[in-house]
């Protein structure tokens, strides 16, 4: 009984030391002084105490597991903005020259003007392709209004995360270790829970190394287009109507969120202060009335009630 009291003890002892090897800090242990029990209570406390010191002398360092032939991930993205003279055909165009390249379309949208589309359509395509797919885009277009371009690096991110992996890794493998070495029900549930929690983790990180790795492998572009129709101003003898029409609209934006804030007011502020002081007027207004007709009710009776006298 005191054998299997002492083995249940030590395993939750060594579940504590792998939650510190879990953040990836390594932990001082203190030695632990060994109670007076039997030889084969001694000698089983030595053996889990091996155990523990291997699992939280694993390797902590990131450089340790660094790996030198690794390739950078760099996820790039590219935005244009270009003027082309069919929306619908440019579209069409694009999602071709995608798919030729080894890429797919994310989203793509078309917008209705009396003069034309305007459209939007975002698309991936393989990172080494990244460059023609730009140049390509660009030939498209009859003009470009916009470009950018962007890197960002995650290498660093997703070398620490094989790291970490590794590490819980590890952690997952010693801790089955002691889930089948479990003599009881309690010891074996408190492995289990733990056990749980470092495969949770590591489901996590290696979603996100997955994530890294796809974008980093497929590039996003977006890019942005207008009819050429729609990209030409308008000028009559010098004279450009739709800054005259940009005025008014504004002109009228502002009149109208006047009015609405006005409205907002009196609804939700004036409206309510007046009917809380319309409310007694109202009551003391009734009150009144009812008090002014019982006297005239009086009077009246007392009138009729002379003429009868007086007839009589």
């Amino acid at each position: 009984m005191k054998t299997k009291l002492l083995h249940s003890t030590l395993i939750l002892c060594v579940l504590s030391m792998l939650l510190v090897m879990g953040c990836a800090s390594r932990a001082s242990q203190a030695p632990m002084e060994a109670p007076a029990y039997d030889g084969q209570a001694v000698a089983e406390e030595r053996e889990v105490m091996v155990m523990s010191t291997q699992v939280v002398s694993a390797p902590t360092s990131d450089s340790d597991y660094r790996d030198p032939s690794i390739e950078p991930l760099i996820i790039r993205t590219g935005s244009l903005d270009i003027v082309v003279n069919n929306t619908e055909a440019a579209i069409d165009a694009i999602e071709a020259l995608v798919k030729d390249l080894g890429g797919y379309v994310v989203e793509s949208s078309l917008y209705k003007y009396q003069e034309g589309f305007r459209g939007n359509i975002s698309v991936r395509v393989p990172a080494g392709r990244f460059d023609d797919a730009m140049e390509n885009l660009r030939d498209l277009a009859t003009d470009v209004r916009h470009e950018s371009t962007s890197g960002q690096n995650v290498t660093e991110e997703y070398v620490d995360l094989q790291s970490s992996l590794r590490h819980l890794q590890q952690t997952e493998a010693k801790l089955q270790q002691f889930l089948e070495d479990a003599e009881d029900t309690e010891a074996a549930l408190a492995v289990f829970q733990q056990m749980r929690s470092v495969q949770a983790e590591i489901e996590q990180i290696t979603g996100r190394m997955k994530y890294l790795e796809q974008s980093a492998a497929m590039s996003s572009i977006n890019v942005s287009l207008t009819p050429d129709a729609l990209a030409q101003p308008i000028e009559i003898g010098g004279w450009r109507p739709q800054g005259t029409l940009r005025d008014a609209f504004q002109s009228l934006i502002r009149v109208m969120q006047f009015l609405v804030d006005a409205l907002i007011i009196i609804v939700v502020l004036i409206l309510p202060v007046l009917i809380v002081i319309a409310i007694p007027i109202v009551i003391i207004v009734l009150i009144i009335r009812a008090i002014v007709r019982r006297r005239r009710a009086r009077k009246a009776r007392a009138a009729q009630a002379r003429v009868e006298t007086q007839q009589q």
